[in-house]
């Protein structure tokens, strides 16, 4: 008869307090989450009942984006992509939870915005100011929510980076989708398919420079917290990343500069820190990895060839038996989850 874990001494203590605590951790996310959908549905549902048509498409023009951003988005990650379920879950709530919240705080801040700064300056600045601070804000609690529900999933800086991609890809998908209804009655609704079409064209132009960029270098400070602790200044550069997304932001949603300019300068920036935190994990992986070879703990072989996709979907396909996959597979898996941990 096995013995109750609450009894079994300060060890079982401490893993039922930890079992208890990632539950509530995980409740407290679905909730959020399903208050977001909620709040979304509230807010839109009139134009699925005018605009049923209208609605159905802002929804599906929305789809590729949604499935090819999550593919490519989960691949930037080297050697293993992010899991599945995962992945997913930072997403849904960058398309739930996030969006949600933030609608609510941006009217309240346009409100603010009106009072404080008068209806001139609110008409084109409110929405600049607004989403950069309660908009990234709400997008890194969810790679904070993946921090805290799952830990020792997000290691360091590039992980922290492609959870942060992936919760904005699904804030993107959901408002570009509120976007094209949007756009319905502000052209008048005499054309509904027409607005919700321009709209998408519009989005898909400022696609690769919108909230998935911002969101991905405010994640990244979060990898580096867990990475390398919660010193004060490791807070600082983390707020330092979280200021960088917020301004890169300022200059997505600003009313001057051309959408060119804006789109070109958030790539910049997310692609070079991306070169630079991959080419660094990278090297490092690529150090664990000879240093195991040097010991005889693995082969020379897997020393080089390893860390990639291709060949070990090449090793497993020529296992002999299922019994060899799966020792193969347990072996690929204990080596790299080692590197991970060595090279985050």
């Amino acid at each position: 008869m096995s013995a109750d874990p609450a009894s079994a001494g300060p060890v079982g203590t401490d893993l039922l307090t930890e079992d208890r605590g990632l539950r509530l951790v995980r409740i407290t996310a679905g909730l959020l989450c399903a208050f977001g959908a909620i709040v979304m549905v509230v807010a839109f549902f009139r134009y699925l009942t005018v605009f049923p048509g209208a609605t159905v498409l802002a929804i599906v023009l929305q789809l590729p984006l949604l499935l090819v951003g999550f593919v490519l988005l989960r691949l930037l990650r080297p050697v293993r992509s992010p899991p599945l379920l995962w992945a997913a879950a930072a997403t849904t709530w960058g398309g739930t939870a996030a969006i949600g919240c933030a609608l609510l705080a941006n009217q309240g801040l346009a409100a603010l915005w009106a009072k404080t700064a008068g209806p001139a300056f609110a008409s084109n600045w409110s929405n600049s100011l607004s989403a950069p601070l309660n908009e990234e804000a709400l997008k890194l609690c969810g790679v904070i929510m993946v921090v805290l529900a799952a830990p020792g999933l997000i290691k360091g800086p590039l992980d922290g980076m492609i959870f942060g991609a992936l919760t904005g890809l699904g804030f993107q998908v959901v408002e570009n989708v509120t976007y094209g209804l949007d756009n319905i009655v502000q052209s008048g609704a005499t054309d509904p398919t027409q607005a919700v079409t321009s709209s998408w064209l519009l989005r898909l132009a400022t696609a690769v420079g919108s909230h998935w960029a911002m969101t991905a270098v405010a994640g990244t400070g979060i990898g580096y917290l867990v990475a390398r602790g919660l010193s004060r200044s490791n807070v600082i550069v983390a707020l330092g990343y979280l200021a960088s997304a917020m301004a890169m932001h300022l200059l997505f949603d600003a009313p001057h500069p051309a959408i060119g300019v804006k789109v070109t300068v958030n790539v910049v920036i997310v692609g070079v820190l991306y070169i630079t935190l991959n080419d660094t994990y990278l090297t490092r992986a690529r150090g664990v990895l000879a240093r195991l070879a040097d010991q005889h703990q693995i082969t020379g072989e897997e020393s080089v060839h390893l860390l990639k996709r291709g060949y070990r979907r090449w090793q497993l396909r020529g296992a002999s038996s299922d019994a060899e996959r799966a020792r193969r597979l347990a072996r690929q898996r204990a080596i790299l989850e080692r590197v991970e941990e060595e090279a985050a």
